[in-house]
């Protein structure tokens, strides 16, 4: 775990309520001063459900992060995780999902009542994770439970697997739309391969899409020991997230996006971290740094 090594004069702003990869770039260094029973599975791989012509579109995707052995459980054993479980859609509104998983074995998304069986290929090598993306199209509201079906958290004999909060969840689906989007973002030291072959901490996703005059609310899963901050002078905000207080025990810190013009606004990660490459994460995006894209 990487500790920081200085805190730059974070203002806290945590409110009300898990990493894209793209190519890196410069960025700028001034900032502002339970388990359930699993559900059965669909008997056969069926393709993510897209949206169909009656449907909308929601500009706002949705993004899980899977940690192998990330989260500690009650057993006290380290168990794979998806970051978060839990997913907030709409009705009628065809919602997308972005999975990055780090672990270099499969899984899925499966959920019978919602018709989705999506398979999500493990990563071909340490640090440089799957991307899948797949389409949450629910006809009705309420709330459905997905878990993964291929046979994981092997240490544990698939604990994990039938329990909410590692390998399974909730898909909220409301029947209207909510005053608020809700997003997530994972943050794990050491967890991505960069360019000059060093692991480097990482969020998961640092892009983001929000809708101008929607506040979107901004949950932060932090597996890493460490401080760090969400921080981006043009949205005004300086957001200090706490470091877990133990390994595989992440805090949770939540603020709010409130955007009243259209366009991209760069965010970074100022307390200081990703020291074993003196901070190269810190300025790089797809790292501890990204863009924030505001849309009508």
């Amino acid at each position: 775990m990487k500790k920081p090594l200085l805190v730059l004069a974070p203002v806290v702003l945590i409110a009300l309520l898990g990493v894209t990869a793209c190519g890196t770039s410069n960025a700028p260094a001034a900032a502002p001063a339970a388990s359930t029973p699993a559900a059965t599975a669909p008997a056969a791989t069926t393709p993510a459900t897209t949206a169909s012509a009656t449907q909308t579109a929601n500009p706002v995707g949705l993004a899980m992060t899977i940690l192998p052995g990330g989260k500690l459980g009650p057993d006290g054993k380290m168990h794979d995780i998806f970051s978060p479980t839990d997913l907030t859609v709409v009705q009628g509104q065809a919602t997308t999902v972005t999975v990055y998983n780090y672990d270099t074995g499969a899984h899925s998304f499966t959920s019978k009542d919602l018709n989705l069986n999506v398979m999500i290929p493990g990563a071909k090598k340490d640090g440089a994770p799957a991307v899948t993306t797949f389409t949450i199209n629910a006809t009705k509201a309420g709330d459905f439970h997905w878990l993964c079906t291929v046979k994981c958290d092997t240490d544990a004999n698939g604990w994990a697997m039938a329990n909410d909060g590692y390998m399974a969840g909730t898909v909220h689906v409301l029947a209207q739309q909510p005053d608020h989007d809700t997003l997530a973002m994972t943050i794990k030291d050491g967890a991505k391969l960069g360019p000059d072959g060093k692991m480097h901490d990482v969020f998961t996703n640092t892009d983001l899409t929000v809708r101008k005059g929607v506040p979107a609310q901004v949950t932060v899963y932090n597996y890493d020991t460490g401080d760090h901050s969400f921080t981006s002078k043009d949205l005004g905000l300086n957001v200090h997230i706490l470091g877990a207080k133990k390994a595989g025990v992440p805090s949770v810190t939540t603020f709010t996006i409130n955007a009243t013009k259209t366009g991209s606004f760069h965010w970074l990660c100022t307390i200081k971290c990703d020291s074993d490459a003196n901070g190269w994460a810190m300025a790089n995006n797809g790292y501890m740094a990204g863009t924030v894209t505001v849309v009508d």
